[in-house]
């Protein structure tokens, strides 16, 4: 890596930052991918959350799947009252259906983030929208517009994507790619989740595979989901 200094989007996520010299890239693409259970919207709300109330950065949830009254729900187990920061328009919900055009959800996200200032937009989980197209270049075009779009906004994303490699350090043949893996190739940043731990107390693991202009762990790392949210584990401990 050279000298230069670059600007970070901090998660806030215990021991997750440490990873990757001081946090996500400030208005990068992100991907976070994982099975069913690995702690991605748990990720995805933290972030949000911390960005609020650590780094007093607005958030957006967007949904394509997921009921948003219940994603609400499932963050009061962690104490993130995220009615309350929705009615003070620090982190708003929408929920898109999959059959939502591009172009619909390009004109809704930008008036969004310019009517309540946000720095900071999850989508979960991508490959939904993904299901209603066929074509493979029509996939790539979406998801690229959708990227394309988030950094002339100036905003940090993070996208997640099912994924049903669910053994540690496992690697899938290119033709088993799904349909939506070619935003991995798009994304500054691809994260992976995964429901088994590596050693000592960690209950599931985390590594990150890439980060563009960075000088990340590389080696999968222990995490914990507990009563606080994520808590990662440098390498330092067990």
């Amino acid at each position: 890596m050279t000298g230069e200094v670059i600007d970070r989007c901090k998660t806030g996520i215990p021991g997750f930052d440490e990873l990757c010299q001081g946090g996500l890239i400030r208005n990068s693409g992100n991907v976070l991918v994982g099975g069913p259970g690995s702690g991605k919207t748990t990720f995805l709300l933290q972030f949000l959350w911390n960005g609020v109330n650590k780094f007093n950065e607005n958030g957006l949830y967007c949904s394509f799947e997921p009921d948003i009254a219940e994603v609400a729900e499932d963050a009061k187990v962690h104490g993130w009252d995220l009615y309350k920061l929705n009615d003070e328009g620090k982190v708003k919900f929408v929920k898109f259906s999959p059959e939502t055009s591009i172009r619909e959800i390009k004109s809704e996200l930008t008036k969004l983030v310019s009517k309540n200032d946000i720095k900071r937009i999850c989508f979960d989980p991508i490959s939904v929208l993904a299901l209603s197209q066929n074509d493979e270049g029509k996939i790539r075009e979406m998801v690229f517009e959708l990227s394309s779009l988030m950094k002339r906004l100036k905003v940090t994303t993070i996208f997640t994507d099912e994924s049903m490699e669910l053994d540690l350090g496992q690697a899938r043949m290119s033709t088993d790619l799904s349909k939506t893996d070619i935003i991995q190739f798009l994304s500054d940043a691809v994260i992976f989740l995964y429901d088994t731990g590596i050693a000592g107390n960690a209950d599931r693991s985390l590594r990150i595979r890439k980060m563009r202009r960075t000088n990340h762990v590389r080696q999968p790392v222990g995490m914990l989901i507990n009563d606080s949210g994520i808590e990662v584990f440098n390498g330092q401990q067990e």
